[in-house]
């Protein structure tokens, strides 16, 4: 699967609230292209709404790490 692919079925997992299927479906996508910002927000999301703060925090800081202008990542 593209990036694309893995990252639209992350977002649709977690709009339906299966975030752990979200979390694995960005996890994929980060192994495919580890510089894409968009996708460490995602799984922070990921990881807060599955109440895990410590890896969500984690994943924030990468992204910002990859785009520190982004302001998404700080949030």
């Amino acid at each position: 699967m593209s990036v694309d692919e893995l990252k639209a079925k992350g977002n649709a997992a977690f709009s339906s609230g299966n975030f752990k299927e979200a979390l694995e479906a960005f996890s994929a996508a980060i192994g495919v292209d580890p510089n894409n910002h968009v996708l460490y927000s995602n799984r922070s999301g990921a990881y807060a709404a599955m109440q895990d703060f410590e890896n969500a925090k984690k994943d924030a800081e990468l992204c910002i790490e990859k785009k520190n202008d982004w302001f998404k990542g700080y949030s």
